[in-house]
C-alpha cells in the first residue's frame, strides 16, 4: 500500500534482481555515470569519508565511491531489494582490491542507521519511485553529520523528446505520467527536488541538468528499455492496453533504428546540498 515506508513492488515498477534488470542499470550508469561521479567529487567526496549509497542498485556507484574513500573510509550500500544487493555484492567481489563495502537491506524512509553518521549520502533515481519523497529527504538530513552533503540525481520525464518529433515517444511519456498518477509517484520530481531540499532543512543546493542525446548506439535504447520493463504495470493498472503498448514500442524501435532521429533521454537533475 502507499505510504508504507518502503520502496515496494507497489511503487517500484521496474524489474529487480534479474540479469536483464542488471543490464539496464549498467546502461543507466553508462548514460549518466560521468555526471554522477563529477557531482560527487564537486560535493567533496575524498579519502576517509563515510558514505551512504542509498538505493545502490547493482553497485556501480558504490564500488566507485569505495575506491575514492579508500581503506580509511567506508561505503555503506543500501537497497530495499535483496536481489539488487546480491548484484551489488557480486560487482564488489569482481572489483580489483576494492575496500570493504557494507551491504544493508534498508528502507529510504527509515534506514535504521544512527543520526549524524555519514559525510555524504548519495541517491540516484530513488525519489521518483517514492510516494513520500520528502520523508526520505528528512531521513537523509538526519543521517548526515553537520556540514555533510546530500548528492541526488532525479529524472524529469517530461523533458524526454526526439528531433524530429516522434508521436510514439510523446505517447510513451503520457503513459508514464499516467502510471505515476495511478500509483502515487512523480516522474518529474527532478524539477521539484531543489526546492524540496530547502524545505526539509538543507542549505541552498547546487543544481545541474544533464540531457544525454544520441543519434544511434545502445544508449539510445535506454528509455525504450525502461518503458518495456514498466509496461506490465502500465497494463495492470489500466492506464493503457497491451495492444497500445505493442504499438508504442514498435514506433520507438523504429525511431531508435533511424539514425536521422536525435533522441534525448530523460533529463537528469543533479543536486548537492549541505546540511
Amino acid at each position: 500500500m502507499k505510504g508504507n515506508g518502503v520502496v515496494s513492488e507497489n511503487t517500484y515498477v521496474l524489474d529487480t534482481g534479474s540479469d536483464s534488470a542488471a543490464a539496464r542499470l549498467h546502461l543507466v550508469d553508462e548514460v549518466y555515470g560521468q555526471a554522477t561521479r563529477q557531482m560527487l567529487l564537486e560535493a567533496g567526496l575524498k579519502p576517509g569519508m563515510r558514505v551512504l549509497d542509498m538505493a545502490c542498485g547493482v553497485g556501480t556507484v558504490s564500488c566507485w565511491m569505495a575506491a575514492q574513500v579508500g581503506p580509511t573510509g567506508k561505503v555503506v550500500a543500501a537497497d530495499i531489494s535483496a536481489g539488487q544487493l546480491d548484484a551489488a555484492r557480486a560487482a564488489w567481489k569482481a572489483g580489483s582490491d576494492l575496500p570493504a563495502i557494507d551491504f544493508v537491506e534498508a528502507s529510504a524512509y527509515d534506514t535504521g542507521f544512527p543520526g549524524e553518521s555519514f559525510d555524504i549520502v548519495h541517491a540516484r533515481l530513488l525519489l521518483c519511485h517514492l510516494d513520500q519523497p520528502e520523508k526520505a529527504l528528512r531521513e537523509f538530513h538526519r543521517l548526515l553529520k553537520p556540514g555533510g552533503v546530500l548528492v541526488s540525481h532525479e529524472l524529469y520525464l517530461s523533458g524526454l523528446t526526439t528531433s524530429p518529433a516522434c508521436s510514439h515517444y510523446e505517447r510513451s511519456v503520457e503513459i508514464g505520467h499516467a502510471l505515476g498518477d495511478a500509483i502515487g509517484v512523480n516522474y518529474d520530481f527532478g524539477l521539484q527536488l531543489p526546492l524540496a531540499l530547502r524545505e526539509v532543512g538543507f542549505q541552498s543546493p547546487f543544481v545541474r541538468m544533464e540531457t544525454p542525446m544520441y543519434f544511434d548506439g545502445p544508449k539510445k535504447k535506454l528509455w525504450e528499455w525502461t518503458f518495456i520493463e514498466a509496461s506490465p504495470r502500465m497494463v495492470s493498472t489500466g492506464v493503457v492496453t497491451a495492444e497500445e503498448i505493442a504499438s508504442v514500442v514498435a514506433g520507438m524501435v523504429a525511431t531508435r533504428e533511424d539514425e536521422r532521429v536525435l533522441a534525448a533521454q530523460w533529463p537528469m537533475v543533479g543536486t548537492w546540498a549541505k546540511k
